[in-house]
This record gives C-alpha cells, sequence and structure tokens, in this order.
C-alpha cells in the first residue's frame, strides 16, 4: 500500500510498472512547470521513501519557465494524450483514479528554426584536456631536479658553550692570591662542608629545533642500444693512433728556476720507459708480469680439462656406479687418475702434504729429504686438482722442508717447517717468495727438523702455529703487529724410564749407564678431537705423551705404543675417543681412550709411515708401509688386509690422506710423486655409522673378556655423564 503526499501520488505494482496518480484532472490546467511537479512527488513503498534524485545538477544552469524550448513548451508542442483508465488492484478500497500516460514521439512536432542556444553564456575559460580512458593520467612531480647542482659548504662560526681555562702565575702576586681564594672556595664546595648545602635538582630540555632534510636525486641518464662490430684491424688501428699521441711533458725544476736564455738551456731528454713503452714490452719483460702468469695458469687449466676429463668427472663424483647393479663386488679396487710431478719434483722425497681449508682442489706439497745421510735442497709446490700437469707456485729454497700446514684463518697463509729448525709463513697468492713471517734464532732454540706443523685458533681472528720438533721440542709461534715472529716453549718430551702401561715390551738392555740423549724425536703430534688443549705427542722410542697447553713441561699421561718410532696417529671421524696409530715396528694399533690395553692391533710387511680414517666409512682404514698401500675394513677382517696394491721395488710410500668427499685418495712417495687414486667397489656406508664401528670393536675383543668388561663400564661411565 502506498500513501500519498502532496499534490500527486503514486503506486508501484509487484511487476515494477510506474503510473502516474493525479486527484482530479483540473490539476493539468494549473501552471506548475515540468520541473516544479516532479519535485512534489514523492514515491514511498512499504513506508521507505525511494522516490529518485533530481536529475539536474544545481551547480550548472537551472532549466526556468522563461526558456523557450521544442521539447519542454507546452503551447508550441502538439502532441495527443491519451488516457487510459486502468485500476489497480491496490486501489480498490481507496477509490482512486490511476491514468497511464502515453506520449507517441511520432506525433510530436519540434520547430528546427527556434534558437535552442537563446540565453545561453559559454564559458572562455580554456578547458583541459581530458584523460583517455585507457591510460591512468600522468602526475608531474611536486619539484624538478636539475641535472647539476653546486653546493658550497662553509664552515660555521665556533660557539664555545663552557670553558674552564687554566692558570698559573707566581705566588705572592695578586692574581696568584684570587686564584688561591678561588681554589679554596672550590675545595670549600666540592669536598669540605659547603658540599651539604641545599640543592634542588630540576630537568631541563634543550630547545627543540625542527630541521629540513634536503635530498639531491641526479636525472637519470639516456640510454639506447646500439650495435657495435671492432675487428683486430681496428684494434690495432686504435692503439696505433694512441701510440703517436705524444704525453703531456712535465715542466723541468731545473728550467723553472733559470735566469739564463733558452736557447742555452739543455733539452730535456726523454726517459727511456717511455721509449721502450712505444716501441712495445719484450716476452722477457711480460713473462714475468702477475698478469701474464694468471693467463697463463688459467690457459693451462682449460688445456688440462680436455686430457683429463674422464678423470675429472671421477674425481667430482659425477660418475658413480650403480649401487644396484647386479655385477657390484666389494674388491676394493683402487682406480689411478693422475699422478701430480713435473721436472723440479723428480727424485725428491714427498714430507708433506696440505689440503687448503676453503679450496679443496688447491694442495701444497713439501719436498725434502727421507734418508739422514741424503743431501736435497727444499722445494714447495702448489699444485691444482685442475692442472695435474704442472704446479701453480714452485718455491725453492736452501734448507729441505719437512712440513707444511694451510691456515684455517687466512686460508692463502702457508706455514712451513725447515730442516736446520726454522719455521716461516708464505702467502701463496705471489709468485716470488712472499715472507709474512720467519723465526728468528734469538728466539727460536731448535736447530733440529721440524717434523710437525699445524695451526690452532685462539679465538675468531688470533692463531699461532705449533711445531714438533726432532729435539723433543714442541713451541708455539706467535706473529705480533711488528711482524716479528716470536717461539714460545711450550714442552720438551723427556725419556720415560721403568714399566709404564700400554704395549709390552722386552726390557731394554743399554751398552752403556748415560744415554746419549734424554730427549726423543717428537716425529708427530696430533690434538684431540674434543677437548681444546690437548694435543698427543709420538716419539721414537714408541710412547704416546698425552700433553696440555695449560702445562707446561710437563705431561698429562704416557703410555708405550708400539716397538718402536711412532710415525703417525689418527682419531675416528665417527669415534671421538677411538685413536689409531702406526709405527716401525709393522703394526697398526687401534687405542680407546681410558683404557690401557690395546684394542686391536694390524700388521703389514713393513714400517707404516702413514694411516688414514675412511672419512665415509667408519671402518675403513688405509696404510702405506714400504712400497704396498693396504686397504683394511674393520668389520670383515683384522687378520689381513682386504686390498694391497704394489708399488715398484725402488719406491717407499711415505705419506696418504683421504680426500674431504672419501672416494679420493692421495698417495706420496720418495720419488716426489703425488699418486692420485679413487676408491671403488667399496661396501655401502650404512646409516648408523657409530653403532657399526661399535659392533665391530667388541666382535674383535670377544677372546678378551675382560677388556669387554672395561669397555662395558666405560660405556656406561659416559652415557651416565653424557660424554
Amino acid at each position: 500500500m502506498s500513501t500519498v503526499h502532496g499534490l500527486q501520488e503514486m503506486s508501484l505494482s509487484a511487476a515494477s510498472r510506474t503510473s502516474f496518480i493525479e486527484d482530479s484532472p483540473s490539476r493539468m490546467s494549473k501552471g506548475y512547470s515540468f520541473m516544479e511537479k516532479r519535485q512534489n512527488c514523492r514515491v514511498i513503498v512499504d513506508e521507505a521513501d525511494v522516490t529518485p534524485d533530481d536529475v539536474v545538477d544545481y551547480d550548472y544552469i537551472t532549466m526556468e519557465d522563461t526558456y523557450t524550448h521544442a521539447a519542454f513548451e507546452s503551447k508550441r508542442a502538439k502532441s495527443d494524450v491519451r488516457l487510459s483508465k486502468s485500476k489497480s488492484k491496490s486501489m480498490i478500497d481507496t477509490g482512486m483514479k490511476v491514468y497511464a500516460t502515453t506520449i507517441s514521439l511520432d506525433d510530436i512536432y519540434i520547430d528546427h528554426t527556434l534558437n535552442t542556444e537563446e540565453g545561453f553564456v559559454p564559458d572562455e575559460a580554456a578547458l583541459e584536456r581530458a584523460p583517455s580512458a585507457f591510460y591512468l593520467p600522468k602526475y608531474y612531480p611536486v619539484m624538478s631536479y636539475l641535472p647539476e647542482m653546486f653546493i658550497v659548504l662553509k664552515e660555521t662560526e665556533t660557539r664555545f658553550i663552557f670553558e674552564l681555562p687554566s692558570f698559573s702565575y707566581e705566588k705572592g702576586t695578586q692574581e696568584a692570591t684570587q686564584i688561591e681564594e678561588e681554589n679554596e672556595y672550590y675545595q670549600y664546595i666540592t669536598v669540605g662542608k659547603g658540599r651539604n648545602r641545599k640543592m634542588v635538582v630540576e630537568e631541563t630540555q634543550t630547545k627543540q629545533c625542527v630541521t629540513q632534510t634536503r635530498h639531491t636525486m641526479a636525472t637519470m641518464p639516456q640510454k639506447k642500444n646500439a650495435f657495435v662490430f671492432a675487428s683486430l684491424w681496428d684494434m690495432h688501428d686504435t692503439y696505433a693512433r694512441l701510440a703517436q699521441i705524444k704525453p703531456k711533458e712535465e715542466p723541468d725544476e731545473m728550467i723553472m728556476y733559470q735566469s739564463a736564455a733558452p736557447n742555452l738551456l739543455r733539452k730535456k731528454r726523454k726517459k727511456n720507459s717511455e721509449i721502450s713503452a712505444r716501441r712495445g714490452k719484450t716476452f722477457e719483460e711480460i713473462a714475468s708480469t702477475k698478469e701474464f702468469l694468471d693467463a697463463v695458469l688459467l690457459t693451462e687449466r682449460v688445456l688440462a680439462a680436455f686430457e683429463y676429463s674422464d678423470a675429472q668427472k671421477t674425481f667430482r663424483g659425477l660418475v658413480r656406479m650403480n649401487p644396484l647393479s647386479l655385477d657390484l663386488v666389494y674388491i676394493y679396487s683402487m682406480k689411478p687418475l693422475w699422478t701430480f710431478d713435473c721436472e723440479d719434483t723428480a727424485n725428491r722425497p714427498v714430507t708433506g702434504i696440505s689440503f687448503n681449508p676453503k679450496n679443496e682442489n688447491i694442495i701444497a706439497v713439501a719436498y725434502g729429504k727421507f734418508g739422514f745421510a741424503e743431501c736435497f735442497d727444499g722445494l714447495v709446490c702448489i699444485w691444482c686438482t685442475k692442472n695435474p700437469i704442472k704446479p701453480e707456485r714452485i718455491y725453492q729454497f736452501a734448507d729441505p722442508v719437512t712440513s707444511v700446514a694451510f691456515s684455517e684463518k687466512n686460508p692463502n697463509w702457508l706455514a712451513c717447517g725447515f730442516a736446520n729448525g726454522d719455521v716461516l709463513i708464505l702467502d701463496v697468492t705471489s709468485y716470488a717468495i712472499k715472507t709474512i713471517a720467519k723465526s728468528k734464532r734469538e728466539t727460536n732454540p731448535c736447530f733440529e727438523p721440524i717434523w710437525v706443523t699445524n695451526w690452532r685458533a685462539t679465538d675468531k681472528d688470533n692463531e699461532y702455529v705449533m711445531t714438533a720438533c726432532q729435539d723433543g721440542r714442541i713451541n708455539r709461534f706467535t706473529s705480533t703487529k711488528t711482524h716479528d715472529f716470536i717461539c714460545t716453549p711450550m714442552m720438551r718430551v723427556a725419556t720415560v724410564e721403568g714399566k709404564m702401561k700400554g704395549l709390552e715390551t722386552a726390557k731394554i738392555c743399554l751398552k752403556v749407564d748415560v744415554p746419549i740423549t734424554r730427549y726423543p724425536a717428537a716425529l708427530c703430534m696430533k690434538w684431540h678431537s674434543s677437548v681444546e688443549h690437548i694435543y698427543l705427542v709420538g716419539t721414537d722410542e714408541g710412547c704416546i705423551h698425552k700433553c696440555s697447553t695449560h702445562y707446561l713441561n710437563q705431561h698429562m699421561d704416557v703410555f708405550r705404543a708400539h716397538a718402536g718410532p711412532v710415525y703417525g696417529m689418527e682419531f675416528s671421524p665417527f669415534m671421538n675417543t677411538l685413536m689409531v696409530s702406526c709405527g716401525a715396528d709393522n703394526a697398526i694399533r687401534l687405542w680407546l681412550e681410558g683404557m690401557d690395553d690395546v684394542i686391536m692391533t694390524l700388521t703389514c710387511p713393513a714400517a707404516v709411515y702413514g694411516i688414514a680414517f675412511c672419512p665415509i666409512n667408519a671402518t675403513v682404514l688405509i696404510s702405506v708401509s714400504g712400497n704396498i698401500l693396504s686397504i683394511w675394513d674393520l668389520r670383515r677382517k683384522t687378520h689381513m688386509p682386504c686390498a694391497e696394491y704394489t708399488f715398484p721395488n725402488n719406491v717407499i710410500l711415505t705419506y696418504i690422506q683421504f680426500s674431504t668427499s672419501g672416494d679420493n685418495v692421495f698417495v706420496g712417495d720418495t720419488t716426489g710423486k703425488i699418486h692420485t687414486f679413487h676408491l671403488e667397489d667399496t661396501p655401502i656406508p650404512p646409516f648408523y655409522q657409530l653403532k657399526m664401528l661399535d659392533e665391530a670393536i667388541k666382535k674383535a675383543l670377544c677372546t678378551r673378556p675382560q677388556l669387554l668388561k672395561q669397555l662395558s663400564k666405560l660405556e656406561k661411565f659416559r652415557g651416565k655423564h653424557g660424554k
């Protein structure tokens, strides 16, 4: 139901029909205009005002009754208005009349001769161009920036906020008397009774100064793509023209301060360097430059990659054997990849190898003497696995080099030990010998060969060098800010007398009462795998001393490991308490920390000079004894190696080490060669490496129940204390 307000009423049906409702036909005779009639109409549906808004915008000119327009002038427009009665169901009760209005556009007559713009005043102001519907409007920045801006900085006036000058006068003068009074008053208000005066503490705030920051922005240069081609002839002509340009002559100081006539002065001679620069450098001059050597180094690497392409893929682990293949057998084969050898290293025994901690492709090799009577000079070569043909750095020394070690904090520093007891640090980034630090005779007491050289870090930035010498000294070398290499004695191993724990050997019968030396040689040294301050030293009398950096000149423990000199020691990467040692008694022995007896003994055909644990398989070891390379697997058999590889009879293997990946092995010998092998056909490493190693040890101790009981107690103790 709709209610009627004003002069007219309207009702909306369910089908959305619109009808005009008038109280009487006499309303049309009144002089109401079209717009006034429309403003008096209100449409209410369900007690809600839904009257449409006015279509006339009041910001623009309004349509008044005085305007004569063909579409709205009732006197000139001739149209037939047909009214048809229509009754609405909703209006039956009220008795209202409903009329439907229909206007035929064909019957409307419009006079086109009339001026429809009469009374319209056009706007002369320039209108902005309307933006396109397909583009966003362009907003200009608030301010524009100059391509160049000159700024002049000047120093402002210095203002002293507070000043307390110091004066000194001769005693007895008027100024001195005044100063004494001021000093007494100052003492009174600070130290004397005047400090107890009443004081009020107030907080103040400085005046806030609002500043505006200014920023500058450089204009973006215009860029465009262009194609340019320069042939070798173009570059040759360009450099030829540049060579013809005369350099600017600098004024001669002798000519500037002269008073003679210009024709009497000597002519300035051109320097030889300028003449040679125009003529071009010779090969002798270019061959010694660092740029030329770097270019040759990269070229040699590229050429070597073609020859050793298959070996390089195997070394990187890109070619692997399928573990699910049916023809897979565990024979522990060693596939040769290449050999580091050149004319400079021929017949020079390998005494030490060190891998760079940051780049495993870089290997430092020390060449010295193996026998006591041999006479060789020293040589250090830096090899790269990308170029096995020729070393990338060669450093020659007068004395044999006995040990090398890369620094972990500074990977380009290489510590070298010599047969005369000297220790120095080389910078391997230089092609020539560049010494970072060198020991001095004033502080270094060693005159015997340095068998072990390694680095130890004190904190994140500092690092020092530890050495083991032939005379039993363990020294510490520290580099200072003044480039001095100071030696500090840490330990001197003494001869052990009497009965000791460890290996039981026959009592030595001394021919003389007084021994020649009381200090055995320290042939090998190894830091503890879990305790930072503990290190172990192996001597030539077959003993292993447990020492600490906290206790100088005395060991914490000692036990006999071999019946001859100890040549090497290694800790297991999977069990911190398991250590293996090798020596001149043709034996490899395994030791557990906390147990005095040997756990396992592996017998070799000759003296064992090197031993290494496999970093990916806990039970695999590899050793060198004489000219034989042996591979051991503790979980398979311990009475003999799983595989052996024999080298020529005139070769003695002196060094062995696994790569970090665990698939490659580096072996050094007395002929100056570093053999690189790829270990294949080995069992797949299990997931629980520590458990497998523990089972292999207990299996080897099945015939020694007292050691098994001692091992179980030790495991319970460590498990209780979390060790």
